[in-house]
């Protein structure tokens, strides 16, 4: 099985990594670039947590550029949720390219505004692909411990390079057709292909 893991700077996404590796997953990672709305911190606390892990291969997607364009034309309590189904569509382009099974995240129930089960719900919607979520019920210190276990938590508690576009009052509760409304205000399809095209593949 090989399955492409959708990996942040923080401390879920690596144990997700290594919880699916025991399973005998075949990885490769997709990192999603924010600049400029953070700095270059995620990106090269990602290609560590990587390397730590023994996956060696990273595609990085020029991401801040289609932020920028939801944060333009669309209401910002959707921001994270549309920022996650972007995400999800990409994903699915370069899974395809590579012959994943499915998609791999370090999503945990309820722990942020885009991981309430109603968004998570709406974000499965934007892809075919399956979404395998490994810690979705596991309690935050858990996954805290196993991190520490692995090797990767002294690196994902660096000081973080936080996002900018995470709206103050992020919805929590998306409605499906006032997202697609939302969503309508800007061309998806196209900057899903840029996303796509311009896809940078990193060899660790």
């Amino acid at each position: 099985m090989k399955g492409l893991l959708l990996i942040s700077a923080g401390i879920d996404s690596p144990v997700a990594c290594h919880l699916m590796q025991k399973r005998n997953v075949d990885i490769v990672g997709i990192h999603f670039d924010n600049r400029p709305l953070t700095d270059f911190r995620p990106l090269e606390k990602t290609k560590r947590l990587l390397r730590k892990l023994n996956i060696s291969k990273l595609y990085i997607i020029e991401h801040g550029k289609n932020q920028l364009g939801v944060i333009k034309d669309c209401n910002r309590r959707y921001m994270c949720v549309i920022c996650r189904r972007f995400m999800f569509r990409i994903a699915e382009k370069i899974a395809e390219k590579e012959k994943c099974d499915f998609l791999i995240t370090g999503e945990n129930l309820g722990q942020v505004a885009s991981q309430t089960l109603d968004n998570l719900a709406v974000t499965n919607k934007a892809v075919k692909m399956t979404i395998l979520r490994p810690l979705l019920c596991n309690d935050k210190q858990e996954t805290m411990d196993l991190a520490k276990e692995i090797g990767t938590y002294d690196i994902s508690i660096e000081p973080p390079g936080c996002c900018k576009a995470v709206p103050r009052n992020p919805v929590t509760k998306a409605n499906m057709e006032k997202l697609e409304h939302e969503e309508k205000r800007i061309n998806i399809k196209e900057m899903v292909k840029n996303s796509v095209d311009t896809a940078k593949l990193v060899v660790l």
